[in-house]
């Protein structure tokens, strides 16, 4: 049978049988898996028990997986034994799942899981059990993508019924429930962090799929459980700014709730364009890795090399990303007020957004910028690509140096949002050149430093850039990234 030693909180070895000198290390990541590390092992160790054939393939797979060079293909061969194994588990043990099931207090609006549904998410928190040896393991552990992948094929079964659309309800239930209670503290928290009740809703939903879902135990109701953790979730977000006491019902009904107001929706409008933004930028991105790798390595068509290479590339972007600490000035000056002007989404509201989110809609933009432009504007598109190292000036006294340049091609476009002031504009392009000048920039996509900024052509590039824009001359153009993100999405 499979048995788990501990030797610290991230650290465990496993053993098949009886042998004691032959044994896999896993190293935990820190999580809040790691936490409640012995509910897995708990469970997988049950399983070993329970199904006789579960431990000799369990710890061949483990040992094939550790020492292959392919191995999202080892995973994704063996998701139908990671599936039939727990399958069987729950088949054997005959669970009784209808004692989690209670119709008689349902109300009209309840939101009612049945008895397949409730095993359902068992299942699958067996599944990512298993899975969790691996996708919360330090050195086993997949790229980003590669792990979306393989939890959207371990979860196909309830990502095609009714499952999360519930478990979605829940988590708005419950947390507009105390939004009725709370109203002006939710209001105070959008005014001072700028975080509405359906950005917090989003967050909760995504952390009962990712790390919530997996330590459901098969003796406890998995509903029960999630209201708990969104209850507390909830309470803690609210108790850095609310001392008091609160009392809160316990029941899940939709019966209560209040239509979201306008504001709420459209909220949750602009930041679901901005989150499916973000991932047409991540996957434009990870392809281009993939591209780039196969263009070198295309004499000897080593496909295991590529996939190996631009995984390694894809790492080290979002370890990168996530590290970004300040927004470059080109976001708030260039990045932000074009994707406002093309997804009528205020301005105001990129503001709220964070430095990783910022950054790679910023690559996002570049890549639009040099499909509708081509060559012109290159040096300015090209800063696109990197992110500040340190926190730049937030105001400047740089002049613009090619002042005649700017006055006479003013002067040729003829006007700045219909009027024939050349001072504002002038005052504006100083503030965006000059703190561009000022910043330090590294290479979101390499890590690369930039050596130094070509200011000249910049400022040429500028001038030129807003002068047009604010004049109503890149009217065309813009309609062109327009249709390019629409083709995105």
């Amino acid at each position: 049978m499979i048995k788990f030693k501990k030797i610290s909180t991230k650290e465990y070895n496993i053993f098949c049988g009886d042998n004691i000198d032959d044994y896999i290390k896993v190293k935990l990541s820190s999580s809040t898996i790691t936490n409640k590390f012995h509910i897995i092992t708990n469970f997988i160790e049950n399983l070993s028990l329970t199904c006789s054939d579960f431990s000799e393939w369990f710890y061949n797979f483990l040992i094939e997986y550790e020492s292959s060079s392919e191995r999202y293909k080892i995973l994704e061969r063996e998701i139908d034994n990671i599936k039939k194994f727990v399958d069987d588990y729950f088949e054997i043990r005959n669970v009784d799942f209808s004692q989690f099931v209670d119709e008689s207090k349902a109300k009209k609006n309840s939101i009612l899981f049945n008895v397949d549904e409730i095993k359902e998410i068992v299942k699958l928190s067996g599944y990512l059990k298993v899975y969790s040896v691996i996708s919360n393991n330090e050195h086993l552990k997949l790229d980003h993508r590669s792990h979306k992948e393989i939890y959207n094929k371990l979860s196909c079964s309830i990502m095609e019924s009714e499952v999360v659309f519930k478990i979605f309800n829940i988590v708005k239930t419950k947390t507009f429930r105390y939004n009725m209670t709370d109203k002006f503290m939710w209001d105070y928290i959008k005014t001072v962090q700028c975080k509405t009740i359906d950005v917090h809703v989003i967050e909760i939903f995504n952390f009962i799929m990712n790390s919530i879902i997996i330590l459901c135990e098969e003796d406890r109701n998995p509903i029960i459980y999630f209201i708990g953790v969104i209850e507390e979730s909830v309470k803690w977000f609210l108790r850095s700014v609310y001392k008091g006491s609160i009392i809160y019902s316990d029941t899940v009904s939709t019966e209560d709730i209040q239509s979201p107001n306008i504001d709420n929706l459209k909220t949750y409008s602009y930041n679901d364009t901005l989150g499916n933004l973000k991932g047409i930028a991540y996957e434009k991105i990870y392809n281009l890795f993939e591209k780039e790798e196969a263009m070198l390595f295309e004499e000897t068509v080593d496909a295991v090399k590529i996939k190996n290479v631009s995984d390694e590339k894809i790492v080290d972007f979002q370890n990168r990303v996530m590290s970004i600490q300040y927004i470059s000035p080109l976001c708030e000056c260039l990045v932000f007020p074009i994707l406002s002007k093309l997804t009528n989404i205020p301005y105001n509201h990129f503001k709220t957004l964070s430095e990783d989110h910022s950054a790679i809609l910023s690559i996002y933009v570049q890549n639009l910028m040099k499909k509708v432009f081509k060559n012109d504007y290159k040096n300015l598109i090209t800063l696109l690509e990197f992110y500040p190292k340190e926190q730049g000036a937030l105001v400047t006294t740089y002049k613009i140096k090619t002042m005649p340049e700017f006055l006479n091609f003013s002067e040729n476009v003829g006007n700045f949002f219909g009027f024939k002031t050349k001072l504002l504009l002038g005052h504006m392009l100083s503030h965006f050149i000059g703190r561009t000048s000022r910043s330090k920039f590294i290479s979101i996509l390499d890590g690369r430093n930039l050596g130094g900024i070509p200011l000249s052509k910049v400022e040429r590039e500028m001038i030129y850039f807003y002068t047009l824009w604010f004049a109503g001359k890149l009217e065309p153009e813009f309609d062109e990234m327009k249709k390019l993100i629409e083709n995105d999405f």
